[in-house]
């Protein structure tokens, strides 16, 4: 199995059983430790999108980089951002470059198309 390859299993390991299938105590195995902390502490506490899915579109991988563009689905089920719960189905885009050390991911690049989801959870946005 070449590096991309190994790589690559570590980040859709990530999004299936951490993210969707909300296995929590994989991210010490999965993550530095320095970097474990940080994502720890994004997981913990209660989640506002608890049905939530992310699907990976695409997937790259060279060297120790790997790029997922991704889907994720879900109902607004709990406060976000001081919003109420909407009940209402919310969809994110997004796109993240992980960089993997060892088999572990050591840093990760997100970019997600946040305007559009605040205005999906009822978010009232106004210019400065």
């Amino acid at each position: 199995m070449s590096i991309e390859e190994m790589n690559k299993a570590v980040v859709v390991r990530f999004i299936e059983e951490v993210i969707n299938g909300r296995r929590h105590e994989l991210i010490d195995e999965l993550f530095a430790p320095e970097l474990a902390a940080e994502v720890r502490k994004y997981h913990s506490g209660t989640d506002p999108f608890p049905d939530g899915r992310e699907e990976i579109r695409d997937i790259v991988a060279e060297g120790d980089r790997v790029m997922v563009r991704w889907n994720l689905e879900a109902t607004h089920r709990g406060e976000y951002l001081g919003i109420p719960a909407t009940d209402k189905p919310v969809e994110l885009i997004g796109f993240a470059v992980y960089y993997l050390e060892n088999g572990r991911i050591v840093d990760d690049l997100m970019l997600m198309s946040n305007y559009g989801f605040l205005k999906q959870v009822g978010a009232v946005i106004t210019p400065p």
